[in-house]
């Protein structure tokens, strides 16, 4: 019994005398002092204050955790890169850490309050993996339910598609996101449509996100540094669409010296180069994506599918500017393109390019006001390729937005932002002409129409307890459907049509025609249990002033962006939820259980077979109706340790109705039906597995309903002709949805630069999910159509893409 109680105090003795030896090689940097020796005094608590950055680009971090003697004292960096840590005078082992940075070990001799600035440099320290671009904490302490913020390196190990990291897909994975299907362009959440997102990529809207057909992102992960979606309580400051938000903000260059990075896939090839005009105060960000995917369509046995043609582009530059430690200012210049044909059938191309200015400043500790000037280009392109009416029909959307916003945090744990914003549509006519100049096609246009939308806003987030947080927000937008515009009067009480246009109007430039307005309340709590969990509920309103124009089941890069005008009502949504969150094992498991409701007003909406380019009376083929969506979410994630992931479901019901006094103006009688994206049940399953060398694994499963579906119910025969029996609208659906997805990374090929070698397999199991159901007559029976299933992708799809940075 002696024995082995001396061999066991002989064990942790060494064991002890390692960690011991480990911990000092961590923590083997010189003592820093902080502080004025004069102003000590013993025992009185003080304030150490400073900036989290990035090493030589000088970015703000936000979400780093600095933490003294083992979290005893500890805070986490705010949205500027601040923190403030309070503790007694004396000595200090600090430990600082944020995703995708290199853990930062000080040592400090603390005298009294005072300034200490920290930087940290890019790369992942061979530890325990946390993955987490926020306070580890957040999920429970955050006032905003349904918020989600990631950056690229928690994303950049997931499968992906031909191997390119991919925002939205990754957004997807989250409960409460979801998309059509393969080969849809955007995303729905909660309910909502996809029109209903407004993306911005620097405080600029997006009108387009995907190559493609969808397949792919518009973003190249080398110029992103994060994003945050908020898909339950948007804060006052964002508004223009009735669902959710998407913010994506690009890195700064480096300041210190230059750096280069890129990668090589299958399908295309980025690189970017960053570093300083003007060491420490101006820095230079610029960066490309290019495609090379046409080898892949002629590897396709299909002859149509040979004969296709597929090309797409992404391209960025930022230029950063230091007037002073507590001014900056940033310039930034995005395009982005897509074209693809598809034999001689049809095709379509588009670009948005977008620019914006922004200056910052920091006029005392507490205040920071913000201002933003962007200018954005968006234009798409139908093109019918073949035969004596080859033609194309081209639209043209061009918008200014300008903002100003104050940020102000006080001592009473007050964080207001408030502000105005603007911004202009103004769109181009639309354009019919021949392809390559056919000229059998007669030019033709069609005007579109103008406005402009105003909003004020205040947005104060306040911490009345440590148990009580809450944030409430007004936002008051007013919009103006402006001239030179035609308008047509109809005869009352009657279908519009062109046969009941019963008078026209005439409007000068600039004139406003009709104006729409109202009040945005956004409302959330957090209610804290214990320190680990927490209940969280909101409300907000939300208007929408732009429309997207589709009488296809998914969304494509050639829809129309149509205003609100005088028979096109904003869309209006108030939109609930309420959830309880968990973490649990240290913060090592964060869990989440929400349910929502979502009602909307104005949605648009076809009468059957609508005709909706180069109509001038648009107004025709619309019908407006009301929406509902509700369900509820389940997510389970794990932030530490070498196996990391999540697991998530989602419940979704989506339910439109378009009832009016005229039949023809009414679906389904009135009643409620399912939406285009009404897909019940979505499961989502993500594993990765950090492996040393910069190594990791990854697996995603994925599952959902199908969606709704018009199917033919019958059939029968006038004058020969076999004229189909079509159900209620989405009365069906089409198969459910399984798919599983694989990757491997090897990181440190070559020595001296960071580099990786990602293997990835989309589609393993070659599962030939359906997008859609077509009909064809039998050869042997042409009066009853036959059903087909239609799938964008049925193969296993490998990729392998080297990534590098130095």
């Amino acid at each position: 019994m002696v024995g082995f109680l001396l061999r066991t105090s002989l064990i942790i003795i060494l064991f002890l005398v390692c960690i011991r030896g480990l911990a000092q090689d961590d923590w083997n940097v010189p003592w820093q002092v902080v502080g004025d020796s004069s102003e000590f005094v013993p025992k009185r608590d003080v304030i150490i204050t400073g900036k989290i950055t990035v090493a030589g680009s000088g970015e703000p971090l936000t979400g780093a955790s600095i933490s003294a003697e083992t979290f005893r004292y500890f805070d986490y960096s705010d949205q500027s890169g601040n923190y403030a840590i309070e503790l007694p005078p004396g000595r200090y082992r600090m430990m600082i850490r944020h995703v995708g940075m290199k853990t930062v070990y000080l040592r400090l001799k603390i005298l009294s309050t005072g300034l200490f600035n920290i930087q940290m440099e890019e790369g992942i320290t061979l530890e325990e993996v946390v993955i987490s671009s926020r306070a580890i904490d957040s999920n429970v302490k955050q006032s905003l339910p349904g918020l989600t913020k990631l950056n690229i390196q928690e994303i950049r190990t997931l499968p992906t598609f031909m191997g390119e990291v991919d925002i939205l897909k990754s957004l997807q994975l989250l409960p409460g996101v979801s998309s059509v299907g393969e080969g849809s362009a955007g995303f729905n959440v909660r309910g909502g449509r996809m029109d209903q997102n407004l993306v911005l990529l620097n405080d600029v809207p997006l009108f387009n996100t995907s190559h493609a057909l969808g397949f792919i992102s518009a973003f190249n992960q080398d110029i992103i540094k994060d994003f945050s979606l908020y898909k339950g309580n948007v804060p006052a400051s964002l508004g223009g669409r009735a669902s959710s938000v998407l913010e994506i903000t690009t890195r700064r260059g480096d300041f210190e010296k230059w750096r280069y990075q890129g990668g090589v896939g299958p399908i295309s090839s980025r690189f970017s180069a960053e570093g300083p005009i003007k060491t420490g105060r101006t820095s230079l960000l610029v960066a490309g994506r290019i495609s090379h995917a046409n080898w892949a369509l002629k590897k396709v046995d299909d002859p149509n599918v040979k004969r296709s043609r597929l090309s797409f582009y992404d391209a960025f530059a930022g230029l950063s500017h230091r007037f002073s430690p507590n001014s900056s200012a940033d310039i930034t210049f995005y395009s982005t393109a897509d074209e693809f044909q598809y034999s001689d059938q049809f095709g379509y191309s588009w670009n948005n390019y977008l620019t914006n200015a922004r200056w910052r400043a920091m006029t005392n500790r507490n205040a920071s006001p913000t201002l933003s000037l962007s200018y954005g280009h968006f234009r798409s392109t139908l093109i019918d390729p073949s035969g004596v009416e080859a033609s194309e029909v081209t639209n043209t959307l061009n918008y200014f937005q300008l903002s100003e916003t104050v940020s102000y945090s006080s001592a009473d744990k007050h964080n207001v932002v408030a502000g105005i914003s603007a911004i202009g549509y103004f769109p181009k006519a639309e354009e019919l002409k021949g392809y390559k100049g056919n000229p059998n096609i007669k030019r033709e246009s069609a005007e579109k129409n103008s406005g402009a939308e105003f909003a004020i806003f205040a947005n104060d987030d306040y911490s009345l307890t440590e148990s009580l947080s809450i944030s409430i927000g007004l936002r008051y937008s007013y919009y103006m459907h402006l001239g030179a515009d035609t308008v047509y009067r109809y005869t009352a009480n009657q279908p519009k049509s062109v046969s009941t246009i019963e008078d026209t109007l005439y409007y000068s430039k600039f004139e406003n025609i009709k104006s729409f307005g109202g009040l945005e309340p956004r409302i959330s709590a957090r209610i804290s249990l214990t320190p680990n969990q927490s209940v969280k509920l909101s409300y907000n309103r939300m208007r929408q002033y732009i429309h997207l124009i589709s009488n296809t089941t998914a969304p494509t890069p050639i829809d129309l962006w149509q205003v609100t005008n005088e028979y096109l009502p904003p869309q209006l949504a108030d939109n609930y939820s309420l959830g309880y969150f968990l973490n649990i094992k240290d913060n090592r498991w964060e869990t989440s259980v929400e349910v929502f409701y979502k009602k909307m007003e104005n949605l648009v909406e076809y009468k059957d077979f609508p005709s909706l380019f180069l109509n001038d009376h648009l107004e025709t083929e619309l019908l407006t109706g009301s929406g509902r969506a509700y369900g509820g979410e389940l997510y389970i994630r794990r932030l530490k340790g070498k196996w990391t992931g999540w697991i998530s479901y989602t419940y979704s019901v989506t339910e439109l109705k378009v009832a009016s006094e005229n039949p023809s103006e009414s679906i389904n009688d009135g009643q409620w039906y399912a939406s285009n994206y009404n897909k019940p049940h979505t499961f989502n399953l993500v594993l990765d597995r950090k492996l040393r060398s910069q190594g990791a694994f990854s697996l995603i499963i994925s599952y959902n309903t199908g969606r709704p579906l018009t199917a033919i119910e019958s059939s029968y025969i006038v004058g020969g002709t076999v004229v189909p029996v079509y159900s209620d609208r989405n009365k069906y659906r089409i198969p459910d949805y399984l798919r599983v997805d694989v990757s491997f990374t090897i990181g440190n090929i070559v020595k001296k630069i960071e580099d990786s070698l990602v293997f990835s397999v989309y589609n393993l199991f070659g599962r030939d999910n359906a997008y859609s159901v077509f009909y064809k007559r039998p050869a042997n029976n042409y009066f009853i159509p036959k059903p087909y299933r239609l799938a964008v992708l049925g193969a296993v799809l490998p990729s392998i893409t080297y990534n590098f940075k130095f």
